[in-house]
């Protein structure tokens, strides 16, 4: 059952990839050709690579988790946009980057440990690089008690920083491949 779910997910991710999230915008001039520049500069990749900007930001994040210090809006603005959106499992979280440091500092006080497992077991972009979509697990403890998650979804790229992440979220561990899928 798993397997069909995911499968299901993935495939509704891949549906989703050519899709611009911006249907009740009217195109104009401008934001045709400021769609053709930032696709002329985009990354694009169709597996796990280590240099877009939802990989990097993880990386940071998994070295932020151990400093107390490691969550503030200055640091989310790296990588997330000033009016950045995180949906998890369907609901708005969290909304700007000060809501960002206080969510995260949040999970980092109420945890003993969150690990965001790179690399990414699936991941890629959509043709204009415009989304990354992925699929990847997260290792948790809280209370001496040990947590998984299989994450999937996708995040939306706006001048090179994260604007939206729009996951889905259940417990449960990633079984290996048993082809090369």
């Amino acid at each position: 059952m798993r397997k069909f779910l995911t499968t299901s997910i993935l495939a509704a991710s891949i549906a989703l990839a050519g899709c611009s999230g911006a249907a009740d915008e009217t195109a104009t001039g401008d934001n045709v050709a400021a769609g053709a520049e930032a696709e002329s500069e985009a990354l694009t990749f169709n597996t796990p690579v280590d240099n877009d900007v939802l990989t990097k930001m993880f990386q940071w994040w998994n070295t932020a988790y151990k400093n107390p210090e490691g969550f503030t809006p200055e640091a989310f603005g790296t990588y997330f946009t000033d009016d950045a959106v995180m949906r998890i499992n369907g609901k708005k979280r969290v909304s700007g980057l000060d809501d960002l440091a206080t969510h995260f500092r949040k999970i980092q006080a109420d945890t003993d440990k969150v690990v965001i497992n790179l690399p990414f077991i699936r991941s890629f972009s959509s043709p204009d690089g415009s989304k990354i979509f992925t699929y990847h697990s997260i290792d948790a403890a809280a209370n001496g008690e040990d947590s998984n998650e299989l994450v999937m979804g996708y995040a939306e790229i706006r001048d090179g920083k994260i604007s939206v992440i729009d996951f889905l979220s259940v417990d449960g561990t990633h079984e290996a491949y048993e082809t090369a899928e």
